[in-house]
């Protein structure tokens, strides 16, 4: 054996064992890091997706306790339950808050005090302003276990929720539902317009219709053709050449083409998404319609009929709900209930056959004497409504005579509520004949009861909103410092025979425009002209005459297509131009209008079709938006919400 070769092959074995070793060792630390980096990483995407669902889960606490209260919250108002927080397996909550914050997203000191808005543009809502309100969600988590040790990993995320509320009453229309505007007269839309349903707009060569401000659709946006058959109102037999529309009054051959837009199409119209009133989207708050009745074909899946209840709760069934009072013994949605009017109102006044109920709430005091000069300006009579076809029991309200009461009380807010509440009725009187024998038979007939508001020239200094769950009769000038309806016609310079060109201003001396609402179950104009008596005449002996009404408007309307009571087919709705309703021939006088008029609901008393026949003759119509609503709302004002979430941070 040679020593000296076993010595070196024992050395080279030592060596590719030694280097075997550490290659080996090399491995298993690669392998080992690779490991403990690929648990690292999978322990951060679970605490990652733990951090943003835990924030995702915040929004929806804080998106529903916002549309419930109808208002901002204090961070106290908003803090999170942590313990109701969905399982994330495999992380662990940290810490997850929700704070009120300032205008910068920056988290305030104060805990019970709301967010200061900010007065911004609505975002994809081009025109829109509204109030922003900021909220600051953080959440952090760490892994519950790892290579490393447990919280080794953890990852945080900042979001800032914010929600703007978007006055309602800053647009010339807002329609919840369809917006029709067919075959006026020539016709100027100064203000934004948006329809939460879809647009269905003509109108006649010789007389167009124009757009000076943006519109905004949500389902879809029909010019210058003939509607679908598969629209409410139209049979495949009304879809005639040449373009004679028999369901729909009014919409003729050589009416069906494009509106026009001052600026260019492009420019002002946009398809949006939808502005809520409720605060969230209503077809997850209000009560599905039955399905055996004819609905509207909305974007939003809700129906106009106002009275289908399929869960037997009263209170949910439609946004007509917003002028009703609750009914009591059934579950009011604090979305509902926190916008409903009859809670919102300062003074309720309750009319009940003979008797006068008036109520204080919201903070205004009312002393014996206010109180009895507030009945004292309730009067109760009827008249004959064409459009209805029926007797109507009015309690009419002095505005003139309660104004100074008004303007003296203690903690008003400027809201009143009124309603009849009266189960009225015709009796009318037959006979029957049986061999010789005649017996007379008395029929009583329901009729509708509605409020009236008479000599409402000046309201009060800060403002006025009369609201109520009948239909609401404005007769005369309205909010433009006349005096009565004679004053009206000389010293209201809009009242003028010359305001066809609608340039004339609609106040008399040196009066300034209130704030105003009117919020009933439908709105309807009575001229300076209008004679009680003259009531059921025909349509020739009830001439109008020139009149302004300076107020916001909400109201329901009777959609095209059917009828709420029995889903009977009768064809247009009158659109935008007639949904303040006419009841005398206005043949050459002007109805002046300054406001904003906002659709949400169909009515339920006044239900009465669409039609001209014996019900009236159009006015010129001079419709312009209240400018002066960019800055002051009237009181009680309905807002839309839009909720936004902002971008992600990590810390």
């Amino acid at each position: 054996m040679n020593i000296k070769n076993s010595g070196s092959t024992l050395v080279a074995v030592l060596i590719v064992t030694s280097i075997v070793t550490a290659g080996v060792g090399v491995a298993f630390l690669l392998t080992s890091q690779t490991a403990r980096i690929a648990d690292r990483s999978q322990d951060f995407a679970v605490v990652q997706a733990a951090a943003e669902g835990s924030i995702e889960y915040a929004f929806g606490v804080w998106k529903r306790r916002v549309a419930q209260k109808n208002g901002a919250l204090t961070t106290q108002e908003v803090a999170i339950d942590t313990t109701a927080l969905p399982e994330f397996p495999g992380a662990t909550l940290v810490s997850l808050t929700l704070e009120a914050a300032d205008e910068y997203g920056a988290p305030m000191s104060a805990t019970t005090v709301p967010p200061t808005p900010a007065f911004v543009s609505v975002p994809n809502h081009t025109g829109w302003k509204g109030r922003k309100y900021n909220y600051v969600a953080t959440a952090t988590y760490a892994a519950a276990a790892s290579l490393g040790g447990a919280g080794n990993v953890k990852y945080g995320v900042k979001r800032v929720f914010n929600y703007t509320e978007v006055p309602l009453f800053q647009s010339m229309f807002f329609y919840e539902h369809d917006f029709e505007m067919y075959g006026l007269a020539k016709t100027n839309v100064a203000g934004l317009v948006h329809t939460n349903g879809s647009a269905f707009v003509s109108n006649d060569l010789n007389n167009p219709v124009t757009f000076f401000n943006n519109v905004s659709y949500v389902g879809d946006w029909t010019t210058g053709s003939l509607p679908s058959a598969t629209h409410p109102g139209f049979s495949a037999d009304d879809l005639v050449t040449p373009y004679k529309i028999k369901t729909w009054g009014g919409f003729a051959e050589g009416r069906n083409n494009p509106v026009t837009f001052a600026n260019s199409q492009s420019s002002q119209l946009a398809h949006v998404a939808s502005l809520n009133p409720l605060g969230t989207d209503p077809k997850t708050l209000l009560d599905a319609p039955p399905t055996t009745v004819a609905t509207m074909n909305a974007p939003s899946g809700q129906t106009l009929l106002p009275d289908g209840d399929s869960d037997g709760n009263p209170n949910n069934d439609s946004m007509h709900e917003l002028v009703e009072p609750p009914v009591s013994g059934y579950d009011d949605p604090p979305e509902i209930a926190r916008r409903r009017l009859y809670n919102k109102a300062g003074i309720v006044v309750e009319v009940n056959g003979s008797g006068v109920t008036v109520t204080a709430q919201n903070g205004t005091a009312l002393t014996g004497s206010q109180i009895a000069s507030i009945k004292a300006a309730v009067s109760t009579s009827s008249i004959f409504d064409k459009r209805q076809s029926s007797q109507v029991r009015v309690s009419s309200l002095d505005i003139g005579a309660v104004r100074p009461t008004l303007d003296a009380l203690a903690g008003f807010n400027g809201v009143l509520y009124i309603h009849d509440t009266t189960a009225a009725k015709i009796s009318t009187t037959s006979t029957v004949v049986t061999g010789n024998v005649t017996t007379a038979v008395i029929t009583e007939t329901p009729i509708p009861s509605a409020i009236r508001l008479v000599n409402g020239g000046v309201l009060p200094a800060s403002g006025l909103t009369v609201a109520s769950q009948n239909g609401i009769y404005i007769q005369g000038d309205y909010n433009t410092g006349a005096t009565s309806s004679a004053d009206a016609l000389i010293s209201v310079p809009s009242n003028s025979i010359s305001n066809t060109s609608n340039d004339q201003r609609p106040t008399a001396g040196e009066y300034t425009r209130k704030p105003a609402a009117v919020i009933a179950d439908a709105v309807m104009i009575l001229s300076n002209s209008w004679s009680d008596a003259n009531s059921s005449a025909s349509v020739g002996t009830r001439i109008a005459g020139n009149t302004t009404v300076n107020t916001a408007i909400i109201a329901g309307l009777m959609p095209s297509g059917y009828r709420p009571a029995s889903g009977d087919q009768y064809g247009y709705s009158g659109g935008a131009g007639n949904y303040p309703r006419f009841l005398e021939t206005w043949s050459g006088r002007t109805f002046t209008y300054f406001g904003s008029m906002v659709e949400l609901f169909a009515s339920k008393s006044f239900a009465g079709k669409w039609a001209l026949d014996d019900i009236y003759r159009p006015p010129v119509r001079c419709f312009n938006y209240d400018t002066k609503f960019d800055k002051v709302s009237p009181p009680g004002s309905v807002d839309a919400v839009a909720f936004n979430r902002g971008s992600w941070t990590r810390f």
